[in-house]
């Protein structure tokens, strides 16, 4: 079942987003290493849950994102955040975060959350959307672009 989120899932919402990213590193992108999530591609923040919950606060706050969960009874097996932003020529659709429980992928749940993610652009008029994903996460790029995202750039960091 598809539902908005609501703070009722706060915790549990940031406990199934660290069991994805501890597991799966190749998650991380520049987005975590931005944050401050990531120190490295391969290195989680000591106090990453903190920031994490943060950026969580700020992104539902934001009246143009929207946060659906996907349950199963109450357990959060998925998550979509996505929203429009309006620093370009014209407003463009923005998939923040996507993940699946790993023991639930194959089963259409992330097709369904990005579905409703794309028709929720497309009801508001937005023609481009665009998201990011680590460099080594081989398995979304695969469902991305079977989905007919296309790669249109590549994200280097310098570190100082």
């Amino acid at each position: 079942m598809i539902t908005i989120y609501s703070t009722d899932y706060r915790t549990q919402l940031c406990e199934f987003f660290s069991r994805i990213i501890e597991s799966h590193k190749a998650y991380i992108s520049h987005g975590e290493l931005q944050m401050g999530i990531a120190l490295d591609s391969n290195e989680l923040a000591p106090n990453y849950k903190e920031i994490w919950l943060k950026y969580l606060d700020r992104q539902v706050d934001n009246p143009d994102n929207t946060l659906l969960l996907y349950l199963e009874g109450e357990t959060i097996i998925g998550f979509v955040l996505f929203g429009i932003t309006n620093d370009g020529a014209s407003p463009y659709g923005v998939i923040f975060d996507l993940s699946v429980d790993p023991a639930y992928r194959g089963k259409r749940i992330g097709q369904e959350l990005l579905q409703r993610a794309t028709e929720s652009f497309r009801a508001n008029g937005i023609q481009d959307c665009y998201l990011e994903s680590g460099v080594n996460n081989h398995s979304a790029h695969q469902f991305f672009e079977h989905h007919g995202f296309k790669q249109v750039s590549d994200i280097f960091r310098l570190k100082l």
